[in-house]
């Protein structure tokens, strides 16, 4: 029995966001082991001392300030922050779904362009525009080729977690 398009659509959605959430444990786990297993110690410190905020503490302070018109303790940003880190990794997910056969060359070879296309517009591209981190070239080769393959593999496992949702449920 085929299903409708608003029902293929929600289906798709839920499939990539789960898909999207174990990619993020994935990719979390990826890039700590790269950053303390291959990055020297000089690196690290250099990278650290550029400064600028991560993606979820920085969403949770303009979020906060436009609502409520305050700046966030950072106690709080520290409490927000991981919820927003998992919500950004599932709509990322969830964006993958839809692209899946709407968008095919982005799921090609386990999504490795899609994966890319992550890294360069979410990771690369959006904290610097935003204006909450120094543009790219600021930071280390290593840590543009740390973000890369952690994205590989988040889209990677965000696939294989798609095609076996397709197959188990439909």
């Amino acid at each position: 029995m085929q299903q409708g398009s608003g029902a293929r659509l929600v289906r798709d959605l839920l499939y990539g966001a789960i898909g999207g959430l174990v990619g993020t444990a994935v990719m979390d786990q990826v890039t700590t082991l790269m950053y303390y297993k291959l990055e020297s110690e000089e690196g690290r410190k250099r990278e650290e001392s550029i400064g600028g905020e991560s993606m979820p503490r920085a969403v949770i302070r303009i979020v906060s300030q436009a609502l409520t018109g305050a700046r966030p303790s950072d106690g709080t940003v520290s409490k927000l922050a991981p919820a927003v880190h998992w919500a950004y990794g599932a709509t990322w997910g969830a964006l993958y779904g839809l692209a899946h056969d709407r968008a095919p060359a982005l799921s090609a070879a386990g999504g490795a362009p899609f994966g890319a296309t992550f890294w360069l517009v979410g990771d690369e591209g959006l904290p610097t525009a935003l204006g909450f981190a120094p543009p790219p070239q600021a930071f280390p080769v290593t840590s543009h080729v740390r973000g890369l393959v952690a994205h590989l593999v988040y889209a990677a496992a965000a696939d294989g977690v798609y095609r076996a949702l397709r197959r188990l449920a439909g």
